[in-house]
């Protein structure tokens, strides 16, 4: 086969893996020789989204692939500085004549600067190759065809085998160390991190996670993913491995299908427990792309609502306010078991991560511009279309889904009565009844303080305003509006404007259990 190009570079980014790699594969068919890099951008790790939990993420992924490249007879080259100036260098010293990676959905700051790597690409004749690794569209036109787009991706075509050797750049001189996190971006290290309970970011544990999660943990997905007792085990626990790229959707979704096959033809009780559970999973891995289509194709939803009538809501942001929710000092027991928890292990439930932000946006009266980046720097999951998309879902600014707010005392009730995550993650409380603590808004709970806000009476301000918005003229048209450019294409092909329910009667809302 005749290589198109001597020297190809493929640029790690989020695809930290060798199995069903359409960028590896591609450059690997094209170039003589094929060396991937990592770069460690000063300017991602100062970003108000970044932690130490990403970069502890990077670092782990980058070490495994690594080793991984260098069986295969490669390398990987880590580097420091802005990405056009490292390839730079590449083009310079090692007539690099070809530049391959995936297609990123991200942050305003990666959307930036993939933007001076193309403009570098073209001023200096460098092929730069962008590939899909999920069913997200780049320069969507219809959204209604993207259904047939996810099909040919997702299903209809097989995961991509591991390549069996790699012939990297000889004359590379020896990589740059990884940097402490603070002197690359000038923030301090969270103390409150608990190193051994993180989650392993490599391709070999995401491959066990999902082998785990199909053959044992899934069983009690259905009913047991709205807890945070026991989402931690009957969870899927891929998303940190979807966000990081340690494995495929493509090979989710075929080993999920495998799954189901061998479940078909069984009839048994357990069997009919494990249908429910991956049917329910399947449904809610379906909208993983969709939510991330919906930051690709508006990149602005980092910094504006999505939908315009929803723009001038008015808030109460206060820093104070704002810093007990971020730390866990609310006084709203399961908000700040939940701020803990996450703290420590970048880890969270669903339900559990709605709940902290419509607290956050209703209770606490705080924007959801402001709530965005800390709740992201705690999320060792990371996924920027996700995470901006179900801020805003959440936050009841979309202006298409039912409002929906989480009772923190509700949630405390119907799924930690017995206080036990609420003692695991606020040592304060660990002496009190489970009675004393679920009364916590009329019992004084010693050093631990007393809820900072009347999250009902602020809630009901800022409900007033969301539900103003709905039910006027321009509420209703933007919606429209939006439902067509990004409402989901799952039931059918065409939707109609949104009927705004009455504030006393809410139907289901569509949400993304996704953890």
């Amino acid at each position: 086969m005749n290589k198109h190009f001597k020297r190809g570079l493929w640029w790690v980014k989020r695809d930290f893996r060798i199995t069903d790699n359409v960028a590896l594969s591609d450059a690997l068919a094209q170039c003589e020789t094929v060396t991937a890099v990592f770069i460690i951008e000063p300017e991602l790790c100062a970003a108000e989204e970044t932690s130490f939990l990403h970069f502890h993420a990077w670092q782990q992924a980058a070490d495994y692939l690594s080793k991984q490249l260098t069986a295969l007879g490669g390398r990987l080259i880590i580097r420091i500085g802005r990405p056009e100036d490292v390839f730079e260098s590449f083009r310079h010293t090692h007539q690099m004549d070809a530049l391959f990676s995936h297609q990123e959905t991200g942050s305003a700051v990666t959307f930036v600067r993939d933007l001076r790597v193309k403009r570098w690409a073209n001023e200096n004749r460098v092929s730069w190759f962008e590939s899909h690794q999920n069913g997200v569209v780049r320069a969507l036109r219809d959204r209604d065809q993207r259904q047939h787009i996810i099909r040919q991706r997702l299903f209809e075509s097989s995961a991509m085998s591991a390549p069996s050797s790699m012939v990297s750049w000889q004359d590379m001189p020896v990589s740059d160390l990884w940097p402490k996190f603070e002197p690359v971006s000038g923030k301090a290290v969270d103390e409150r991190i608990q190193v051994a309970e993180l989650q392993i970011v490599t391709e070999a544990a995401a491959q066990r996670t999902l082998n785990s999660f199909l053959s044992d943990r899934g069983l009690r997905y259905s009913g047991g993913i709205s807890s945070p007792n026991t989402a931690f085990t009957a969870g899927s626990r891929l998303s940190i491995h979807l966000a990081w790229g340690t494995i495929s959707l493509r090979q989710v979704f075929h080993a999920l299908q495998e799954r189901g096959r061998e479940l078909s033809s069984q009839s048994g009780a357990q069997d009919m427990q494990w249908r429910r559970s991956l049917k329910a999973f399947q449904s809610r891995l379906h909208w993983h792309d969709h939510f991330m289509q919906r930051l690709e194709s508006a990149p602005n939803m980092e910094s504006e609502a999505i939908n315009p009538a929803y723009r001038d809501i008015q808030y109460g942001d206060n820093e104070q306010v704002l810093q007990a929710w971020s730390t866990g000092y609310t006084g709203l027991p399961l908000i700040d078991a939940c701020i803990r928890c996450l703290a420590a292990t970048g880890f969270l439930n669903f339900r559990m991560r709605a709940m902290l932000v419509t607290t956050g946006c209703f209770g606490l009266a705080q924007s959801w511009q402001a709530l965005q980046y800390p709740l992201a720097r705690l999320f060792l999951d990371y996924e920027p279309g996700i995470h901006f998309s179900q801020v805003q879902m959440q936050a009841g600014v979309v202006g298409i889904n039912t409002l929906r707010v989480y009772s923190p005392h509700k949630q405390l009730l119907d799924h930690d009565s017995n206080a036990q995550f609420i003692k695991r993650w606020i040592p304060e409380l660990r002496s009190f009844g489970a009675e004393a603590i679920t009364s916590y808004e009329s019992q004084d709970l010693g050093d631990y303080p007393s809820p900072i806000v009347d999250i009902k009476a602020t809630g009901k301000v800022i409900k007033d305003q969301v539900y103003a918005v709905r039910q006027s003229e321009l509420g209703r048209k933007n919606a429209a509006t939006v439902l067509m450019l990004h409402g989901s294409r799952k039931r059918t092909t065409r939707r109609k404007a949104p009927k705004v329910k009455k504030p006393d009667k809410p139907d289901p809302q569509l949400s993304l259990d996704f953890d």
